[in-house]
Formats: C-alpha cells, structure tokens, sequence
C-alpha cells in the first residue's frame, strides 16, 4: 500500500489548488515544490509536504512515491514537467496526470505514457463555448 494516496509535484495555482481539495477530502496527499516560501505557505493546511527537485527517480522514491501513488504533475516548466514524467515511468508508476501548457506539451506527455492530461486554459475555453452554445 503507498504511504500517500496522491503526490501532486508543483504547488503553483493549480497542484496547491488541488491538493488543498484533496487533502480537505480525506485523502493522502503529499505535496512536492521547489520553492520553499510555496511550501511553507500551504504547510498549515496539508500534512505532508516537501521541498525538493523530483526530477529523479531516487529522489522520488526517497519521497515515499511508490508505484500505487497516483502522481499528479502541475508545473508549468516543460523540462521540469518531461523529465519528472519520464522518472515516473522508471519508477513503474502505474497512473500520472499532467497539466500541460501547449499542445507540444500535451504530445510530449503524451509519448511518455502519462495517464490523463489536461490543458486548462484550452479546456475552460471550450467549456464555456460550450455553455455559450447551449444558450
């Protein structure tokens, strides 16, 4: 059984925004930024969190991530972003969710094997077309 149900990696708007959701559902949530004031912002509100660059496989297996983890990626920073993936998929992780910035992030992520990505900016636009359509 993983130690944490989710890892969200990358605590801007987005991942902080999520895992706040998450961690006020009940759920297991490890949040994981490089920037310490980021940290230290959500520290009263999630449990587990962590300053680190998870770029690499060994450092995030140190962080407890294992295979069962569902592992969200929510950095904007499309190096950041592929390689954090790419350690993912050494790791054996079996489902990783991305945010992506532009469709050639969105492919990136995509040849990686990552699970479920979404484009936000492009997914509300078309969300509200939608409901402008409906009217």
């Amino acid at each position: 059984m993983a130690r944490f149900d989710i890892a969200v990696i990358g605590l801007g708007r987005f991942g902080a925004a999520l895992a706040l959701r998450l961690e006020g559902a009940g759920r297991r949530v490890l949040g994981v930024d490089i920037d310490e004031a980021v940290v230290d912002g959500l520290a009263e509100d999630i449990e587990h969190l962590a300053i680190a660059e998870a770029r690499d496989e060994e450092t995030l297996r140190q962080l407890g991530i294992t295979p069962d983890t569902i592992v969200v990626l929510g950095m904007t920073n499309v190096a950041a972003s592929l390689m954090t993936a790419t350690a993912l998929n050494e790791l054996g992780i079996h489902e990783v969710w991305a945010k992506a910035g532009s469709r050639q992030h969105y492919e990136a992520l995509l040849r990686l094997g990552v699970t479920r990505i979404i484009q936000p900016e492009r997914d509300a636009g078309l969300s509200m077309a939608d409901d402008l359509l409906q009217r």
